[in-house]
């Protein structure tokens, strides 16, 4: 009996684990995608009142509701068609990176993510965008 209370304890440890592992790459999957898809509403979850938001070297902060509002009208007025990532990393001060692209028909914008993971949840320090054309 004290044999199976200790198994079923290794296990449920090992499945909290793992759980706590997937919902990292999930929030880290969703922003991906919101990126990939210009969801300012969806990548503004991942603001706090720290985040900001550098378009062509022109500095925002604000409310989540306002950053999303700065996201949605550089994606309105630039007719973005294609997001890629070109390199993702991350350091030993639970950091995240990610180098990406947005292009459109005639400009392509790099993009550069750090994100720090706080208390198991992605949050955006900075996201910048700079057009290359």
């Amino acid at each position: 009996m004290l044999f199976f209370k200790r198994f079923m304890g290794i296990v449920k440890t090992i499945f909290l684990i793992s759980t706590i592992i997937l919902a990292k790459q999930e929030s880290l999957e969703n922003l991906l995608l919101s990126l990939e898809i210009k969801n300012g509403e969806e990548i503004s979850k991942y603001f706090d009142s720290k985040s900001e938001i550098i378009i062509d070297n022109k500095s925002h902060k604000g409310t989540r509701y306002q950053q999303s509002k700065v996201l949605n009208k550089f994606y309105n007025n630039n007719n973005i068609n294609k997001f890629n990532i070109i390199h993702q990393g991350d350091s030993e001060n639970n950091i995240i990176y990610i180098l990406a692209e947005y292009s459109s028909n005639n400009d392509l914008y790099k993009i550069l993510l750090i994100l720090k993971n706080i208390n198991n949840k992605y949050t955006i320090e900075k996201f910048k965008i700079d057009s290359v054309s």
